[in-house]
C-alpha cells in the first residue's frame, strides 16, 4: 500500500529532542495569537488525564491587540520554559499568528537551549523549521491545547490525533506511518529525506529569509486553513517559484480547510503538482486544520512509497 513511514534514524546533523515518558511536565507557552482561557482549561484537563503534568507559565494569558502579549513577553516565556529543568516539553496553546515576529530574536538561542520537544503546528510552522535550520532539532507538527479543548467535542482533535500526541509525550517510540489508498496516489515513485513543510502560508513567507531550512531532496508536507482560491493560487505559484520546488524530493497534501468549493481547490493542488516533474506526489494525507491532525516529526528522515 503506498505510504509515507519514518523511524528514530537521522541523516547527518539532524537530532531528535530529548525523550519523553509517564510523568513529563509539558510547559505551556503562546508564541502567537491570544486564546480562549475555557478552551485552554479543557485541552489542559485531557493532557494532564494522560498522566502528564502542565506547567502554565506566569502571564500566559495576556493580550497585545491579536497577539498574547508583547514579543518580548511572547519571548520569555518561551526562554523561562527552556531554562527549566522541570520542564520536559514545550507545547503551544494555539497559533494564529506571530511566530515569525520572534524569528530574529531566536536566532541566536536555538542552539545554546536545551533539547526540548516543541509541540504544535499552524503557525508553529515558523519556530519548527527555523529551530531545524539553526539547529537541526526536530518538531512535532501536532495538535495544540486549544485542538484539545476548542468549540464542540466533534471539531476538536480525533481520537487518533490525540493518541498521536499521547504516544510522543509518554513515550520515546520515534517511529510512525501513514497508509494511503490507491486513489491518493497522484504521481507514483518512491522518496527518501527529511519530512519538511507544515503550513503553505508560513513555508512561503520563510523560503526567501534566512530562517527556511534546506529543502535538498525533502519530502514535503503543506496543509492550509482559510485562503480563498486566488490567495492559495498566490502561495502556491510563489512556491513553484522558488527554490524549494526544484529541490525537495517528494510533496505530500494534507487538509486544505476553508479554502473554498472543493472541486476549485483541488483543481489548484493538481495543477501544482502537474508541475512538479516526474517526483511522487501524495494527496489526503491526515494533517491539517481539522479535527483529523496526525503527529509527524518535523525533520525526521523519512520514506515515500506512491508506487
Amino acid at each position: 500500500m503506498p505510504g509515507l513511514s519514518w523511524s528514530g534514524e537521522t541523516e547527518s546533523g539532524i537530532f531528535w529532542p530529548n525523550p519523553l515518558g509517564p510523568g513529563s511536565t509539558v510547559g505551556l507557552f503562546a508564541p502567537a495569537g491570544n486564546f480562549d482561557r475555557q478552551e485552554m482549561a479543557r485541552g489542559v484537563e485531557l493532557v494532564t488525564s494522560w498522566g502528564l503534568k502542565v506547567l502554565i507559565p506566569k502571564g500566559l494569558h495576556r493580550h497585545c491587540g491579536y497577539l498574547a502579549g508583547d514579543d518580548a513577553h511572547r519571548l520569555g516565556i518561551m526562554a523561562e520554559l527552556m531554562a527549566d529543568p522541570a520542564v520536559d516539553a514545550l507545547m503551544a496553546v494555539r497559533g494564529g499568528y506571530g511566530c515569525q515576529r520572534l524569528l530574529p530574536r531566536l536566532a541566536k538561542k536555538w542552539s545554546s537551549w536545551p533539547a526540548k520537544p516543541i509541540f504544535g503546528f499552524s503557525d508553529l510552522t515558523a519556530l519548527h523549521l527555523a529551530r531545524f535550520q539553526a539547529a537541526g532539532l526536530i518538531g512535532f507538527h501536532s495538535p495544540m491545547i486549544i485542538s484539545l479543548g476548542r468549540g464542540e467535542p466533534t471539531e476538536r482533535a480525533d481520537i487518533q490525533s490525540q493518541a498521536d500526541l499521547k504516544k510522543a509525550l509518554t513515550s520515546s517510540e520515534r517511529s510512525g506511518r501513514w497508509v494511503f489508498s490507491q486513489r491518493d496516489v497522484y504521481k507514483k515513485g518512491r522518496a527518501r529525506g527529511p519530512l519538511l513543510g507544515g503550513n503553505l502560508t508560513l513555508v512561503v513567507a520563510l523560503a526567501s529569509g534566512p530562517w527556511s531550512p534546506d529543502y535538498r531532496g525533502a519530502i514535503v508536507l503543506l496543509e492550509e486553513v482559510g485562503e480563498i482560491p486566488y490567495r492559495l493560487d498566490r502561495l502556491l505559484t510563489t512556491l513553484k517559484q522558488s527554490r524549494l520546488w526544484s529541490e525537495a524530493s517528494g510533496l505530500v497534501f494534507g487538509r486544505f480547510t476553508s479554502c473554498g468549493l472543493t472541486g476549485e481547490v483541488n483543481g489548484l493542488l493538481r495543477e501544482a503538482a502537474d508541475d512538479f516533474w516526474d517526483r511522487p506526489v501524495l494527496f489526503n494525507a491526515p494533517f491539517g486544520h481539522s479535527p483529523r491532525n496526525r503527529l509527524f516529526p518535523l525533520g525526521a528522515t523519512a520514506e515515500l512509497d506512491a508506487t
